[in-house]
């Protein structure tokens, strides 16, 4: 019988990625094992960590003072971690006005970053973020995630706009040597309240491009870069001192699910909005509630602004914003143009529902959006000349339920197939296909969110059923579902009541 061969040596297991424990209350400063952890974040801030390593603050503690700045990067499929661990309420680092950003990364990749609860009050305002995320001349960046954050109480700069500016949660690019931006972020299921200025902020200084004619980076500005893969996705954003979410310098971000209540609530110097972009590249706007925007110095839950192209709104409800519905605002020397507002439900908001300043937009489609207006409100407020070749009305329900509301210089947009019922305030357009007559909404004025909204539905016998104008980018459902066929003569207003398609047959493709 022949010997037995010698048994070749198992292959080395691969060693699993390492945790680091913190517990701010500890005695002792530890080792950063779960028995001895780290006692503060000085300790974690002198380590590198490597791919698939983690973070685990200790849930019930408190890291009051201090600011957490681990070093390193992961790698793709091995992202370094941010997490809890034990029971309890969510590890508290309160910055205390002690240190400028609570959470901070510069020219790192590769991080997620969980449920921790964030807060930065001082004395006084000056310039703080709850989360800042940094990169400076070191190309792409990918992979960040934050989400289950609680950020709150950040007393920042209140006026202090774009760069170095204070927020919740600021993605900010700098330098000016080789183009560097920010791939694949996700800002997911987070809470951000009482803080100034911003809400959640991009800003980088790779802006220049021929469809932006008034860069603000100064000397510094560095070619068109933009940030890519950006989702903003069912965050709680309340009581906001400037603008609430601002996807500034994007290309393709996705802000969906999200939920409004409060902004521009201490800003004194500058206008703000709701949910916007300025720069950017075919954003899409979603499924958003956003409601108490404060004063008339823009105020509008939404906003097309300045070098926006191909940006989409649907499927929003905007509600008691005192500045409107939405701001069309593009920049001198600029080009802001390919953009669709559509299916979307306005309740109550009042001041400047559609408020056309600064330079004019091109070829905006505003479409099937149904508004129930019962505070005093300029419906339209064309103060910047624009044409039907700017903008473009189809559609569209207005409910007019106050005495107290208007149309400045409307008469030179483009109308086709809107509903105008209830008051008819002075500057009423004319429309070739106006329809004045009841559209039977189901119960208006009385949604309470986004998804309790079912008094925007057309009841039968509307005036709003299938002779509305065919549209060339139809979109594929409505406000609440229903599905939107292409070359189908649609319903008016933000509710598809009809269920069988109706060709249209019209040299007008109507």
């Amino acid at each position: 019988m022949a010997p037995a061969q010698a048994q070749e040596p198992a292959p080395e297991q691969a060693q699993q990625a390492r945790s680091f424990y913190v517990d701010c209350g500890a005695d002792a400063e530890g080792d950063g094992s779960e028995d001895q952890p780290w006692n503060n974040l000085a300790q974690v801030n002198a380590h590198t960590f490597q791919p698939g390593e983690s973070i685990l603050l200790k849930r019930g503690s408190t890291c009051a003072g201090q600011q957490l700045f681990p070093k390193g990067s992961g790698t793709e499929g091995q992202p370094i971690t941010v997490g809890t661990y034990a029971t309890g309420a969510k590890p508290k680092l309160a910055g205390e006005g002690k240190v400028t950003d609570v959470v901070r990364l510069a020219n790192q990749q590769y991080w997620e970053i969980r449920d921790l609860e964030i807060s930065n009050k001082g004395d006084t305002a000056d310039t703080r973020r709850g989360v800042h995320i940094t990169r400076s001349d070191s190309g792409t960046g990918k992979h960040y995630l934050l989400s289950g954050l609680d950020i709150h109480d950040v007393n920042g700069n209140k006026a202090k706009k774009d760069d170095d500016a204070s927020a919740g949660v600021f993605f900010e690019v700098l330098g000016n040597t080789t183009p560097t931006k920010f791939d694949d972020v996700a800002i997911v299921d987070n809470t951000v309240r009482t803080v100034d200025r911003y809400g959640i902020h991009f800003w980088t200084r790779w802006m220049e491009r021929p469809e932006l004619g008034n860069p603000n980076c100064g000397s510094t500005c560095g070619k068109w870069t933009p940030q890519t893969n950006v989702v903003i996705r069912g965050n709680d954003v309340s009581d906001i001192g400037g603008d609430a979410i601002v996807p500034h310098h994007t290309e393709g971000a996705l802000v969906e699910y999200n939920t409004v209540d409060g902004f521009r609530e201490r800003e004194p110097e500058h206008c703000a909005a709701g949910i916007w972009g300025w720069n950017t590249n075919d954003a899409l706007y979603q499924y958003n509630e956003v409601s108490g925007g404060k004063s008339t110095c823009d105020g509008q839950g939404m906003d097309v602004d300045e070098s926006n192209i191909g940006t989409i709104y649907q499927y929003n409800y905007s509600h008691d914003n005192e500045g409107g519905f939405i701001l069309l605002c593009n920049g001198s020397g600029s080009t802001t143009d390919g953009n669709i507002v559509r299916y979307n439900v306005s309740q109550n908001d009042g001041g400047q529902l559609f408020d056309m300043v600064c330079g004019k937009t091109t070829n905006t489609q505003i479409h099937n959006n149904t508004f129930y207006l019962s505070k005093p409100v300029d419906i339209i407020n064309n103060a910047n000349g624009s044409t039907g070749a700017n903008a473009a009305f189809s559609n569209n329900i207005f409910h007019v339920a106050t005495s107290e509301a208007r149309y400045v210089n409307a008469d030179t947009l483009d109308f086709d197939s809107n509903v105008f019922y209830g008051e008819h305030p002075p500057g009423e357009p004319a429309d070739p296909h106006k329809v004045t007559s009841d559209p039977k909404l189901a119960a208006p004025g009385t949604a309470t969110s986004r998804t309790d909204a079912d008094g925007y539905h057309l009841e039968a016998g509307s005036s709003a059923l299938a002779n509305g104008k065919v549209m060339t980018s139809p979109g594929k459902r409505d406000y609440f579902g229903n599905p939107v066929q292409a070359e189908c003569v649609p319903d008016r207003g933000a509710h598809q009541f009809s269920t069988s398609c109706t060709a249209s047959g019209r040299g007008d493709a109507r």
